[in-house]
């Protein structure tokens, strides 16, 4: 049965589960955090809930009965996020053909989630900083100037300390967001939420979907209690989504690789990844060939081969890129290119050095 207590409703149809102890210690962090109006970091990896997080701090605050507006810092392009944050003047600049106000004057007396907040460009992180320490700043192409009274949470699923290496994060915006941070853990450090979870999807979708919900049994909650799912909640949805509409339980038949959602730079390995054993001894392919070992092998390695596959295409096989968005050194990416198997396409294929790699033009080692 589930526990009432586990669900925390923080808006139409959108809850907070808190099924595990990481997580009811978190929502009681974000109990504590709303009572202080002062900016919050959310970090955690692409999927696992970090904006549910800024809606439940923003719940709990005295700003509950104003708006909670998101900004994904990384879907505007970069010449247009200003316009969407701060608004602009008729004239402001080419195109602006009235005067439009941005989400931070919309959002007044509200909560702003600034999400993937790396990815706003430098020149604008600055500007950002202004807002925060004198709660004013100018509509792009206007000089009047706008005080407004928002509180700022910001989210992020990139390493902190290699966003300020590279100077992606400014430094001095960095420590003025960071004076709380919140850690949202991914979904394989909270595996005990699984069953919650799963029923949770299962009875919310089919409500949206207007479809009977299907049971769970005891073999898929085994398979997906013992998947890593890197896709995090995202990647649970989604294939709750696709059992529900389709009715095979395609956990138990070593199919999930394929229906495996999110975008593959987004995986979060650790850069001291080392790949799992392949199994050689002949008991994982006798008795019946779903064996939950052998499937939950299959579905890691399928995973992690078409997430490999995918950004070096989309990188145009340049490794050390590939490698950068996998999150994973680039030793770590020629050694799975090997074991995987994996070869580039004629026109990206420059040289076939002798250690067994691939060089594309351009690229150094």
């Amino acid at each position: 049965m589930n526990n009432s207590e586990d669900f925390q409703e923080i808006g139409e149809d959108l809850f907070f589960v808190a099924g595990s102890l990481a997580m009811r210690k978190l929502r009681s962090q974000a109990e504590l955090l709303a009572k202080v109006n002062v900016p919050v970091l959310i970090v955690g990896e692409s999927g696992s809930g970090k904006e549910v997080a800024a809606r439940l701090i923003h719940k709990f605050s005295v700003r509950s009965g104003y708006r909670f507006l998101k900004v994904n810092c990384a879907a505007v392009p970069a010449d247009l996020l200003e316009s969407e944050l701060f608004g602009h003047e008729k004239g402001g600049f080419s195109g602006a053909m009235r005067t439009r106000q941005g989400k931070f004057e919309l959002c007044d007396k509200g909560t702003i989630l600034l999400d993937e907040i790396a990815e706003m460009p430098p020149g604008l992180q600055a500007k950002l900083l202004h807002t925060l320490q004198d709660k004013q700043f100018f509509r792009l192409g206007g000089e009047t100037t706008i005080s407004v009274d928002v509180r700022i949470l910001a989210a992020t699923n990139v390493n902190i300390e290699q966003a300020l290496v590279e100077r992606k994060l400014r430094e001095d915006l960095y420590y003025r967001l960071n004076a709380f941070t919140l850690h949202v853990p991914p979904l394989r450090e909270r595996k005990e939420e699984i069953p919650l979870l799963l029923g949770h999807f299962m009875n919310q979708l089919a409500r949206h979907l207007d479809l009977n919900p299907r049971p769970l049994s005891p073999s898929l909650l085994d398979a997906c209690q013992r998947y890593s799912w890197p896709g995090n909640l995202r990647e649970l949805e989604n294939v709750v989504k696709r059992y529900l509409v389709m009715g095979d339980e395609s956990l138990e038949n070593g199919e999930l690789a394929t229906h495996v959602t999110g975008h593959p730079q987004e995986v979060p390995w650790p850069e001291n990844h080392t790949p799992e054993p392949t199994p050689s001894d002949g008991n994982d392919d006798q008795s019946d060939a779903s064996s939950l070992k052998s499937l939950v092998r299959t579905i890691k390695g399928e995973a992690e081969r078409s997430a490999i596959a995918s950004t070096l295409e989309k990188t145009h096989w340049n490794r050390k890129e590939a490698a950068r968005q996998l999150r994973i050194s680039y030793r770590g990416l020629l050694y799975k290119i090997q074991e995987y198997q994996l070869v580039p396409p004629g026109n990206y294929l420059a040289a076939f050095p002798k250690n067994g790699g691939w060089k594309r033009s351009g690229e150094q080692h």
